[in-house]
């Protein structure tokens, strides 16, 4: 069965900057050398040809001043079916004028600004608003990075979703589960994909296991998928794989044959739903996109 991969990140690192990938600047992690590499669509293909319909390239630092530049290179070089989900700077005075000039490339579906710990103070912040009502209006959905298991920036999620109700939302690494799933912390965390997965116009991606803990086991996904799929909607969830970052645990190629294992526990339609018509559905691919 195909997958559409929808979070993955390729780095050109030649021609973009990427100062986080960079060991002088945070964040600071003892392996950040596996994933500061060059990374291109070949290298994601690699073993995989067969599986990959098609992937959703999320911005990756490429140049967040001037992020058309990073859509741009993707465009002149990337051969296979893709989406981008561009950067933008929620507050910024460039705003508005950053989108339109992205909504002038084809890949272009969404937009990403990394909220982590700052996610209440931008979320609630009037200009980011404005942002948000703008990218409704060009019919862009936002991909939100944030912890979910704390409770003020997730209120401050559900107040945009309420006041921007065409707003489409796709929230990353579905919320950054925590690394246990025998602690309060994990509690709330479900507590809030429950309240998050009653709004029409917002999903969820699995993937970045890695972030919270490199060592992670597939009994811990499991049980961390199940509890997904019995806390929202089964339409609003997507199966991604972070990659390159995925490599921090485990190659590309063993992830993906990984989840292949773990979907063979779950009926056919689940599986289908989990690693391709979700993603094709939510960031908007079009079966022009898959002809020869």
């Amino acid at each position: 069965m195909k997958w559409i991969d929808p979070h993955i990140h390729l780095f050109a690192l030649a021609h973009g900057h990427y100062a986080w990938l960079k060991p002088e600047n945070p964040p600071f992690w003892s392996d950040k050398a596996v994933i500061n590499q060059t990374t291109l669509e070949p290298e994601l293909y690699e073993g995989n040809r067969n599986l990959i319909a098609g992937f959703v390239h999320i911005e990756a630092g490429f140049d967040n001043h001037h992020p058309w530049r990073e859509v741009q290179f993707l465009e002149q070089h990337c051969k296979g079916p893709f989406r981008s989900v561009a950067n933008i700077h929620l507050t910024a005075n460039s705003a508005q004028a950053d989108i339109n000039r992205l909504v002038r490339f084809h890949s272009v579906v969404g937009l990403r600004h990394i909220l982590d710990d700052g996610a209440q103070t931008i979320l609630r912040s009037p200009k980011a608003l404005h942002t948000f009502k703008y990218m409704a209006q060009h019919q862009l959905s936002f991909d939100a990075q944030l912890d979910l298991t704390d409770t003020a920036s997730v209120s401050a999620l559900v107040k945009v979703l309420e006041q921007v109700p065409h707003l489409t939302v796709v929230v990353n690494h579905v919320g950054i589960a925590p690394s246990s799933r025998a602690n309060l912390a994990y509690k709330h965390w479900q507590h809030h994909l429950r309240e998050l997965g009653q709004h029409n116009k917002l999903a969820f991606k699995f993937s970045g296991m890695e972030m919270q803990e490199r060592q992670w086991s597939w009994q811990y996904a499991h049980g961390v998928l199940c509890d997904v799929i019995e806390s929202v909607p089964l339409s609003k969830l997507m199966l991604a794989s972070n990659f390159p970052l995925c490599n921090l645990r485990m190659p590309y190629s063993a992830l993906l044959r990984g989840y292949d294992r773990l979907l063979k526990r779950f009926d056919r339609q689940t599986a289908e739903q989990l690693r391709y018509s979700n993603a094709y559905r939510w960031y908007k691919f079009t079966p022009q996109d898959f002809e020869e």
